[in-house]
C-alpha cells in the first residue's frame, strides 16, 4: 500500500489552496492507495472520515493533525482523536507523552525547515520517525535528517506535505501490509514495517 502521511485541505489548514476532495482525487490520480490527513492544528471528525471512506472506497483516508511546539518544530500526530491536541498549547515533552500515552506515533515534519539544528529534544524525547523528504524538505538537508535518524535508531518517512494537488508524489510510504484500521496503521509505522520513498533526489 502506497501512503502519503502528511496532506493538508483548505477547510482545515488557512495555509491550504486546494480543497479536501480536490486533495482525495489528486492523491488517487496519482496512484496512491492512503492518505492522511495532517491539518494545522485541526482533527478530522471521525464521522467524517467515515463518510470519505465510504464514499472513496477502496482508497483510504485516515485523519492526523500536525502541531507546532515551541520554538517553531512542527510535529505530525496519527491515532489520536482526542480534542485537547487542537486546544492546546504544547511542548515537545508535553505533547510526546500525551500522544505516548495514548497509543499514538508522532513525528518530527520537515526538520530544518526553520532552524539549522533541531531545536526541540529529540535525543530524550526520540519521535517514531523523522520527514526526511517532502516539499517542504531541502534536497540538501535529506543527508542530515537521514544522519539524524540512524543515530536514533527511528526511521524516515517520506511524504507530500500537500497544500495543493499538484503537490502529489513528491514522496509516500510503502506499507509492508494492508492495515486493516488506524490502530493497525499505527502499529506498522511504529514498527517501521515500511519504506520511504522519494522523487526528490
Amino acid at each position: 500500500m502506497k501512503i502519503d502521511l502528511h496532506v493538508h485541505s483548505s477547510e482545515r489548514s488557512p495555509c491550504a489552496r486546494s480543497r479536501e476532495e480536490e486533495q482525495i482525487q489528486a492523491a488517487i490520480a496519482c496512484g496512491l492507495d492512503a492518505m492522511v490527513f495532517t491539518d494545522h492544528g485541526r482533527l478530522v471528525p471521525q464521522t467524517h472520515l467515515e463518510a470519505l471512506n465510504q464514499k472513496y472506497a477502496p482508497f483510504r483516508i485516515f485523519g492526523g493533525i500536525e502541531i507546532t511546539v515551541e520554538e517553531k518544530e512542527d510535529v505530525l500526530v496519527l491515532g489520536v482523536h482526542d480534542p485537547a491536541l487542537e486546544s492546546l498549547q504544547w511542548t515537545y515533552p508535553t505533547l510526546h507523552t500525551f500522544v505516548r500515552e495514548r497509543g499514538g506515533w508522532i513525528a518530527l515534519a520537515h526538520p530544518f525547515r526553520y532552524h539549522s539544528d533541531i531545536v526541540i529534544d529529540i535525543a530524550q524525547y526520540p519521535p517514531d520517525a523523522l520527514e526526511g523528504c517532502s516539499t517542504n524538505v531541502a534536497v540538501l538537508n535529506q543527508p542530515r535528517i537521514r544522519e539524524a535518524a540512524q543515530q536514533l535508531g527511528i526511521p524516515v518517512v517520506c511524504n507530500s506535505d500537500a497544500h495543493v494537488t499538484h503537490s502529489f508524489g513528491v514522496g509516500y510510504n510503502l506499507l509492508h501490509e494492508e492495515p486493516e484500521d488506524e490502530a493497525h496503521l499505527v502499529r506498522i509505522l511504529r514498527a517501521g514495517a515500511f519504506v520511504g520513498v522519494c522523487a526528490i533526489i
